[in-house]
């Protein structure tokens, strides 16, 4: 995926701790780094693992990485060594310690190695066979498409974390289990629903609901469903983990293997796994017993005419399932990819509104988002850091005057309020040229309830022109909306101030009972204010006037 040189090379070292036995006299070679026994004369569980590490040119100045250091390598191949070779492998000494011994789970009773063979035996001797199969499995999955990589390592971590969950929790183990071939399922199976997949109690009532529309109609409901609800997700299961069974799974792989699953009880085992996931997932009702018997390493029993797979089977199962899909797939030399946001330690966070608030920029949906950012500044100025700087927005704004009546409504009524709030908070000085004139034209528009006007009223300290149960109305509807795409949410200082805005209003009326109920939400809506929580109490004891600045903006803030 290099489009640029490599500017850095580096050798990387670390311990792994495994039960896997390597000859002491060979290195094992991979395509991702190379396995070696540790110089000690005794029996000894720990492995050195090494690499060479390349990192692409980026330039010089911010943003330059050297190393990522060696740890994000090494769990992935622990976690690629315990797949492939069955075995145990981290780089956590603590953790393979407990896999390895004789303590019980708290819940499950038992010792991981009762569960399963090989995985968790004290040792596991590393031959020709398992080497072969090992540097071609690594070799593979280097080549695959970023794509098809990233799900792969993903299914074979889910696999390796619910095999280390045997040792105390039987039920997670069985559902990780599932879930690492299904999430391949759901990414690549390549799956286009049809009206047949989907639940048939639904369908059939959906169906008569539509049996008097005409067919394009119900064509369109059908397919819109389709397309916002996941159909048949137990099938694609199903369906994926049988396509990718290869005949080696009912032949060569079944040597000593206890009660392997035949061909035909495949199918129906597989949908009894998936519902034991989604029982565990929805109910948290435990596994049959006979699942997870510890007397043996059966891989098949029969309960209520039904044939399951036990753990030891879904393992084998998820192990095939999982390498088969792998090696089924095309490799590539070259691929051209960003994975610049995909290295270790690398993290997208949102810019701060200082840094895009002011730029002249009227896409859809910019209203809602500079509002939203440049209250944030104005709550941070109020609350956090009176010494704060907010952004000047004259030249956004200037922009906002000449295209005002070309924005959509949602982000023209946003923008005005923009408008108002920033002319109204800077010194008469700063104010716009034509801000007086501006805001006689379209602060009309906020006249009509919105979550615009709630916020521009309350900044102001305006009580809005509105009957009581329209005011009540209009907050509630923007708790409900303010999360949706093209709307606005404001800081925690200024949503109670609007609580306690109206809370006033009740109070004032003589619903004493109704600004209660208010102060209470404005609580609940910024529980760490720890005044807003006493002056609830006090509200309580005694009924006075509520000024919300005064409650949420202690005096010292205020003087600052």
């Amino acid at each position: 995926m290099f489009q640029r040189n490599v500017e850095y090379r580096n050798n990387l070292r670390g311990i792994l701790y495994t039960n896997l036995i390597l000859s002491r006299d060979k290195k094992l070679v991979t395509e991702a780094g190379s396995l070696l026994s540790t110089s000690n004369l005794g029996q000894s569980n720990a492995v050195v693992y090494e690499l060479e590490e390349l990192i692409e040119a980026s330039g010089q100045g911010a943003g330059v990485l050297t190393s990522h250091g060696v740890d994000p390598y090494i769990l992935d191949f622990s976690a690629i060594l315990s797949f492939a070779l069955n075995c145990t492998a981290s780089p956590s000494y603590t953790l393979t310690d407990r896999l390895l011994g004789e303590q019980r789970g708290i819940s499950t009773h038992s010792t991981p190695k009762q569960v399963v063979k090989r995985v968790f035996d004290k040792d596991v001797y590393c031959n020709d066979k398992d080497e072969e199969h090992l540097l071609k499995l690594i070799k593979h999955l280097i080549g695959l498409k970023r794509h098809t990589y990233l799900g792969v390592m993903s299914s074979i971590r889910t696999y390796v974390t619910g095999m280390q969950r045997i040792a105390d929790d039987f039920e997670l183990a069985y559902t990780l289990l599932v879930a690492s071939i299904e999430s391949l399922a759901q990414n690549f199976d390549g799956h286009k629903a049809s009206w047949l997949d989907y639940d048939q109690r639904k369908r059939r009532l959906i169906d008569s609901a539509l049996s008097d529309a005409d067919e394009a109609v119900s064509e369109k409901v059908r397919s819109t469903l389709l397309d916002i609800e996941h159909t048949s997700l137990s099938r694609r299961f199903r369906d994926f983990s049988l396509e990718n069974i290869s005949p080696s799974y009912f032949r060569e792989e079944t040597e000593n293997v206890l009660n392997p699953i035949s061909k035909n009880d495949l199918p129906k085992a597989l949908s009894n796994a998936y519902q034991a996931r989604s029982q565990y997932i929805h109910n948290l009702r435990k596994l049959p017993d006979q699942l997870t018997t510890t007397n043996s390493h059966t891989e098949t029993c029969r309960i209520n005419k039904k044939t399951w797979l036990t753990i030891q089977g879904l393992s084998r199962l998820a192990r095939h399932v999982i390498t088969d899909f792998i090696m089924r797939q095309p490799n590539v030399e070259k691929e051209i990819y960003d994975y610049s946001l995909e290295r270790a330690g690398v993290l997208q966070m949102p810019m701060a509104p200082q840094y895009w608030v002011g730029r002249p920029s009227l896409y859809q949906g910019a209203g809602s988002m500079k509002l939203e950012g440049f209250l944030s500044q104005l709550s941070n100025l109020m609350t956090t850091d009176p010494k704060a700087v907010v952004t000047d927005l004259t030249e956004l704004l200037t922009a906002v005057e000449e295209k005002v009546n070309e924005l959509k409504k949602g982000d023209k009524l946003s923008f005005i309020a923009l408008y108002i709030i920033f002319n109204g908070f800077v010194s008469q000085s700063q104010r716009m040229e034509n801000s007086d004139s501006f805001i006689t034209v379209y602060e009309k528009q906020l006249s009509s309830p919105s979550a615009e006007a709630l916020i521009v009223n309350l900044l102001f300290n305006k009580v809005p022109g509105w009957d009581i149960k329209i005011h009540y109305d209009c907050l509630i509807n923007y708790f409900k909306e303010r999360d949706n795409k093209l709307k606005f949410r404001c800081p925690k200082l200024f949503e109670a101030g609007m609580i306690l805005q109206l809370a006033e209003r009740y109070r004032s009326s003589g619903d004493y009972h109704s600004a209660i109920e208010m102060v209470e939400m404005a609580v609940e809506s910024y529980p760490e204010h720890t005044l807003l929580r006493q002056f609830e109490i006090n509200f309580k004891l005694d009924d006075h006037v509520i000024d919300w600045f005064e409650i949420l903006v202690p005096k010292e803030e205020q003087s600052d």
